[in-house]
C-alpha cells in the first residue's frame, strides 16, 4: 500500500501532480488513470505536462477523468444490463408509484401525499435523499416518531424510508434504470470487481479532501490492492503523526487514521515566493507557530458599509497593482458577478464560475409569462402591469423584420392602449396600430405571433410535455433566423442561457415517465421554476492565466499569487445550510449522512487552501447594508474565516485591531449630501405669458381655484406646463369613470321628478339601485375590474344610493346639470368664471345647490364666515408685501371654493341668492353636507355669497397674478396621490 502524497498547499498542486506522475511513470502514461474531484482539472494538468521541459513530446497523455464520471461509468458497467439514466422527473414519477404501493401497508395512510400534485414537491426532496443514500452507500431505514419535528407528509415518508429506499433500488435494477448515485453505489458494492478490472494500471486519486461513503469504499479497495496512490493538497503536518494539523485538514487526518495509512510530503512543485520574516513592514498572519501557518503573506482587510464600498476599494486595489497576472477575484455569491465586471480595469478577463439560469434575463422573461398565466382571469384577460413587463422585455423588442425592429413601436402603442383600459385586458383583442400610421403587415404578423407564443401557448398547458412544447415554441421564436438576426452572436451569455433552456429544460419536460401526467398549473410552474433553479450556465476561463473571476468552488486545486475575496460575510462564506423540509440538517445524523458541519469543513478547506497558496490576500466585507436574500434582513456579520485570520493577527501583534488600523482598512466614501434647495418654480417670462394666455382665453372653474389653493406647484404642473400625468391603470377601478356613471344615473333618475315636490317616501330606492346596476354593468370601468371587484362595486353602489334615497328631505328638483357663469373684475381685469351644478332644488328655506361627491368631501368650517378680521384682510390685500402669510392661512382655513363659487355664480347670473349649497356624500350614507347650515343666519349667508366669496376669488386671482414663484404645499394626505409627485422636489425632503 502506497503512502499518501501530500503536496504542501504553499506550492502549486498541478505542478506537484505532474512531477509525481513523471517520477512514477517515467513519462510513459499508457496504463495510467488520474482521477480528480472535478472535470476542469484535466485541462490544468495537461497544461502542466505540456510545459515540462524534460518531458519528450509528442506523447500519449494519461486517462484523466472526474470521479463522478468515472464512478458512474464503472457502476453502469457492473449493472445486470446497461442502464438508462433517469432525470429528476423520472425519479419523482418512480418514487410516486412506490409511495402509492407502500402507503396502504402503513398503519396511518392519511398523511402520505398520494396525489401527484401534493407529492411532487416532496418527491423532489425524496429523490435527492435517495441519491444521498446511494452516494454514501448507506441503506435506508425507517425513522419513526418524528411528528412535531417535521411536517406530517415528511414524517409519513420518513417512517417508511427503509422500505421506499429498498423498493426504489429494486425497481431501478429490475427495469434497467439507474441514477448517478446508484451507479456509484454499485461500484462500491463490487469494489473487488473494480480492483480486478484496474489490475496492472496505475491509478492516482488527486486533490480529494473529503469523500462520500461509496467513493471511500471504492478508493480504499483500490488503495489496499496497491493500484491507487492518493495525492493531497494540504497541510504538510499531515505527514507528521504527532504534529498539529490545521483544522481545515482534520477530515484528511481522520481519513489517515481510518485507513491506517501514512503520509509523506512531496516537494518539487513551484513554491510560492515568501517574504522574509525579518521584514518589519510585512503584515503576517501566524495560524500556528509550529505547524501550518500563513506566515510571510501580505494580508489586507477592507471593511465597508455595503457592496458599493467594497467595489470601490476593489477597483482601487486593482488600479494600484503592478500587474494582474496570476490574480483571482473570488465571489462567494454569483450575484456579485455583474457588478464586479463593471468595475474591472480590463475587459479581457476570464470567468470561471457557473451562473444560475434563474438569474438570467431569459428567466425573467419566463417568470413574466408564468405570472401572466397565474393571474389570468377565466375570460382570458391578463393583468395590465405584467403585460407591460412582457412588452418591455428586450428579447421580444429586438426581433426583426428585415433590418428593422418594428416591435418597439408596436409594443409602445400597445402599452399606451393597456394604460387606458382596466386592470385586466386581452392584448389579442386590442387594436394594434403604428405610431405614424398603419403597421406593416409583416410587423403586425410578427407582433401577433409573439403574443400567441407568450400567452396562448402557455394558457392551456396541463402536462409537462405541453409545457415543454410551449417553451420549445418560445425558443423557436427567439432563434428564428428571419427575426433574430445576429442578436445571439452579439449577446453570447444570453445565447448560452437560451441553449441551456432548449437542450436541458425542454427535454426534461417532454420526455420521460412524467411527461404526460396531467398536473395542475401551479404544480407545472413549480416544476419549471425548479428546473430553472437547478440549471447553471458554465463559464470556463480561456486561457488559464491573467485575471480570473471565479466562485469559491471553482478555486479548488488552483493557486494564485494574488487573491481578492469579495463580500466575505457569514451568510455567504461559508453560507447558511439550505432548508430541507423532508430531512432537516439536525436529523441527517440519524441516517449517518453528513450535515452542515462537514459542509463547513469543506468550505474551510477550500478557502484556506487558497489562502496558503497566495502571496497577497485581500478580503472585503460589509458591516452595514443587509443582503438581498430571504433571510438576510439583519446586519451582516463578517465571515468566521475573517474572524479567525484577524484573531491570529491580533495574537501576533499583541493588541486588538480596530477598523482603520493596518491591516484593517475602513472604506470611506466621499459624502455628497443633497443641498437644501427650494422646490418652488420661479415665474419666468415664458410662464407669465402662458398664465396670461390661459386667464384670457379660458373660463375659470372651481377646480382651477382649488388646485391653486391646495398647492401652487401642482397648479403650475397642471395648467402651465406641458407635463401630463403618466397614464396608469387604476388597480382598484377608475374612480372618475365610476363618478361619471353615478352622475348620469342620478340625472336620468331625477329627470322624471323635476318640478315635483318629493321626499324619501316618493323615491323608489330599489328602482334607483336597479338603474345604477344596469348602467354600471354596461360601463367599461366596471367591465375592466375582476369579478370580485365588480361585485363589490355593484353592491356598494346599490347600498349607498338606497341610503341616499332614504335620507332625502322634502324638496322640489328644479334643474339638473345646470351651467353657471359670470364675470369678475379685479385689479383692472375681467375674468370669466364658470361651473356646473348637479342639481338645483327649491326647499322651504329657499334655493339649494347640490353637488354629488363620490370621493372625499372637502370641508369649509362655518365659523370662517364670521371672522370679519380675516375677510377684511382678504379684501385689502394687493400684493405679497401687504400680508405675506395670508395665502397660507386662507389655504389652511378654506378647503374648497366650489360651493361658494356656485352660489355666487347663481346669484350673479340668475339674480337670486341661494339659501344654501351642499355636497351629497355618496361614498358613505348619501347624507348632505351643507355649506352654511342652521348655524349661519340668512343675513350671514347673503353676505358670504354676495361679498365674501367674490372677495376671496379676487384675492386668489390677484395672488396668482403677482406671485413670483409657485411653491409646494406638502401634505401627507394629498402628496402620495399627486399625479406630479415624480417631478416634485418637496416630497424628497
Amino acid at each position: 500500500m502506497k503512502p499518501v502524497g501530500v503536496i504542501p498547499w504553499t506550492e502549486e498542486f498541478f505542478a506537484g501532480v505532474a512531477d509525481r506522475l513523471v517520477a512514477e511513470t517515467g513519462g510513459d502514461f499508457q496504463d495510467t488513470l488520474v482521477i480528480f474531484p472535478l472535470r476542469r482539472a484535466a485541462r490544468h494538468l495537461c497544461d502542466r505536462l505540456a510545459a515540462m521541459p524534460g518531458l519528450p513530446k509528442p506523447l500519449l497523455l494519461p486517462e484523466i477523468t472526474a470521479v463522478g464520471d468515472w464512478a458512474t461509468s464503472l457502476g453502469a458497467s457492473l449493472a445486470p444490463t446497461p442502464p438508462v439514466m433517469l432525470d429528476v422527473l423520472d425519479r419523482v414519477s418512480l418514487l410516486h408509484d412506490i409511495v402509492r404501493e407502500i402507503a396502504p401497508e402503513a398503519e396511518a395512510t392519511g398523511e402520505f401525499p398520494l396525489d401527484m400534485t401534493r407529492f411532487f414537491p416532496w418527491g423532489l426532496e425524496l429523490a435527492e435523499l435517495m441519491e444521498a443514500l446511494f452516494r454514501h452507500n448507506i441503506p435506508g431505514k425507517d425513522l419513526d416518531y418524528l411528528e412535531g419535528q417535521v411536517l406530517p407528509p415528511a414524517a409519513a415518508l420518513l417512517s417508511r424510508l427503509g422500505a421506499i429506499h429498498a423498493r426504489y433500488r429494486e425497481r431501478l435494477l429490475a427495469e434497467g434504470l439507474a441514477t448517478p448515485g446508484l451507479c456509484l453505489s454499485l461500484a462500491a458494492g463490487k469494489a473487488q470487481v473494480a480492483v480486478e478490472r484496474l489490475a496492472g494500471r496505475r491509478v492516482f486519486a488527486c486533490g480529494f479532501s473529503v469523500l462520500s461513503g461509496a467513493e471511500k469504499a471504492l478508493f480504499k479497495a483500490l488503495w489496499r490492492s496497491g493500484s491507487l496512490e492518493m495525492l493531497w493538497h494540504g497541510d504538510p503536518a499531515l505527514a507528521d503523526p504527532g504534529g498539529r494539523v490545521h483544522f481545515a485538514c482534520l477530515e484528511q487526518k481522520r481519513w489517515l487514521g481510518d485507513w491506517n495509512a501514512r503520509a509523506v510530503v512531496l516537494q518539487g512543485g513551484r513554491r510560492r515566493r515568501s517574504r522574509q520574516k525579518g521584514d518589519p513592514d510585512r503584515p503576517t498572519l501566524m495560524l500556528d507557530a509550529t505547524t501550518a501557518n500563513l506566515s510571510s503573506k501580505r494580508l489586507r482587510f477592507f471593511e465597508g458599509h455595503d457592496l458599493h464600498a467594497q467595489l470601490k476599494a476593489l477597483e482601487t486595489c486593482l488600479a494600484e497593482a503592478e500587474d494582474l497576472e496570476d490574480t483571482a477575484i473570488v465571489l462567494p455569491d454569483t450575484g456579485l458577478l455583474s457588478p464586479v465586471l463593471h468595475i474591472l480595469p480590463r475587459k479581457d478577463v476570464n470567468i470561471s464560475m457557473g451562473y444560475p439560469l434563474a438569474r438570467s434575463s431569459l428567466a425573467r422573461l419566463l417568470e413574466t409569462i408564468l405570472a401572466l398565466q397565474e393571474t389570468r382571469l377565466a375570460s382570458g384577460r391578463y393583468h395590465w402591469r405584467t403585460l407591460v413587463a412582457l412588452l418591455r422585455h428586450p428579447y421580444l423588442k429586438m426581433l426583426r423584420v428585415g433590418e428593422e425592429e418594428p416591435l418597439r413601436a408596436l409594443f409602445h402603442t400597445l402599452e399606451a392602449g393597456l394604460r387606458q383600459g382596466g386592470a385586466f385586458a386581452d392584448p389579442l383583442a386590442l387594436e394594434i396600430g403604428g405610431e405614424d400610421g398603419p403597421p406593416d403587415p409583416e410587423a403586425l404578423a410578427l407582433c401577433r405571433q409573439v403574443l400567441h407564443t407568450c400567452l396562448t401557448g402557455f394558457s392551456d398547458v396541463d402536462t409537462p410535455r405541453t409545457l415543454g412544447n410551449a417553451l420549445a415554441g418560445l425558443c423557436e421564436l427567439l432563434l428564428d433566423p428571419d427575426h433574430a438576426g445576429d442578436a445571439w452572436e452579439r449577446f453570447l451569455i444570453d445565447a448560452e442561457c437560451l441553449f441551456r433552456l432548449a437542450t436541458g429544460v425542454v427535454p426534461a419536460l417532454t420526455s420521460g415517465r412524467l411527461a404526460d401526467a396531467v398536473l395542475p398549473q401551479a404544480t407545472l410552474f413549480a416544476l419549471l421554476r425548479r428546473l430553472l433553479a437547478d440549471e447553471r450556465v458554465p463559464f470556463e476561463a480561456e486561457p488559464l492565466t491573467g485575471l480570473q473571476v471565479m466562485g469559491v468552488l471553482e478555486t479548488r486545486l488552483l493557486s494564485f499569487r494574488r487573491v481578492f475575496v469579495l463580500d466575505a460575510v457569514e451568510d455567504k462564506l461559508p453560507g447558511s445550510a439550505p432548508y430541507e423540509p423532508l430531512l432537516p440538517d439536525t436529523l441527517r445524523r440519524l441516517l449517518a449522512l453528513p450535515d452542515s458541519r462537514e459542509r463547513d469543513l469543506v468550505a474551510a478547506y477550500n478557502i484556506y487552501r487558497l489562502f496558503f497558496g497566495a502571496e497577497e490576500i485581500t478580503v472585503f466585507y460589509r458591516t452595514g447594508a443587509p443582503g438581498a436574500g430571504l433571510f438576510e434582513d439583519s446586519k451582516p456579520v463578517r465571515s468566521r474565516y475573517v474572524e479567525q485570520l484577524l484573531w491570529e493577527e491580533e495574537k501576533r501583534l499583541g493588541r486588538v485591531l480596530t477598523p482603520g488600523e493596518p491591516p484593517v482598512s475602513l472604506i470611506t466614501l466621499p459624502l455628497c449630501p443633497i443641498p437644501p434647495a427650494d422646490a418652488s418654480l420661479p415665474r419666468s417670462p415664458a410662464v407669465a405669458e402662458r398664465l396670461d394666455s390661459y386667464l384670457s382665453t379660458k373660463k375659470l372653474s372651481a377646480t382651477f381655484f382649488d388646485t391653486y389653493l391646495a398647492c401652487p406647484l401642482r397648479f403650475f404642473y397642471r395648467y402651465l406646463s406641458p407635463l401630463a400625468p403618466l397614464a396608469e391603470v387604476a388597480e382598484e377601478g377608475d374612480r372618475a369613470a365610476v363618478g361619471e356613471v353615478v352622475h348620469e344615473v342620478l340625472r336620468e333618475f331625477f329627470a322624471a321628478s323635476l318640478g315635483r315636490d318629493i321626499d324619501a317616501a316618493d323615491i323608489n330606492a330599489a328602482a334607483l339601485a336597479d338603474l345604477y346596476e344596469t348602467r354600471m354593468r354596461q360601463s367599461p370601468a366596471c367591465q375592466a375590474l375582476p369579478p370580485d371587484g365588480q361585485l363589490l362595486l355593484l353592491r356598494a353602489g346599490r347600498t349607498r344610493l338606497m341610503h341616499m334615497a332614504a335620507s332625502m328631505p322634502r324638496t322640489t328638483p328644479l334643474a339638473l346639470e345646470t351651467e353657471l357663469g359670470a364675470s369678475l373684475e379685479t385689479a383692472g381685469r375681467t375674468y370669466l368664471l364658470a361651473g356646473r351644478a348637479d342639481r338645483l332644488d327649491r326647499r322651504e328655506e329657499g334655493l339649494v345647490i347640490l353637488d354629488y361627491k363620490t370621493g372625499s368631501v372637502p370641508s369649509l368650517p362655518v365659523a370662517v364666515w364670521g371672522d370679519e378680521g380675516f375677510w377684511s384682510r382678504i379684501a385689502r390685500w394687493r400684493g405679497p408685501a401687504d400680508d405675506p402669510g395670508l395665502f397660507e392661512e386662507a389655504a389652511r382655513r378654506i378647503g374648497s371654493v366650489q360651493l361658494p363659487l356656485y352660489c355666487w355664480l347663481y346669484a350673479a347670473s340668475k339674480g337670486e341668492t341661494p339659501a344654501d349649497a351642499a355636497f351629497v356624500e355618496l361614498r358613505d350614507a348619501g347624507a348632505e353636507k351643507p355649506l352654511f347650515g342652521p348655524r349661519l343666519d340668512p343675513a350671514g349667508r347673503e353676505d358670504a355669497i354676495v361679498r365674501q366669496t367674490p372677495d376671496l376669488l379676487a384675492f386668489l386671482l390677484r395672488h396668482l397674478a403677482t406671485a413670483q414663484a409657485f411653491p409646494p404645499r406638502p401634505d401627507d394626505r394629498r402628496c402620495p396621490y399627486c399625479d406630479f409627485r415624480p417631478a416634485c422636489g418637496a416630497v424628497c425632503r
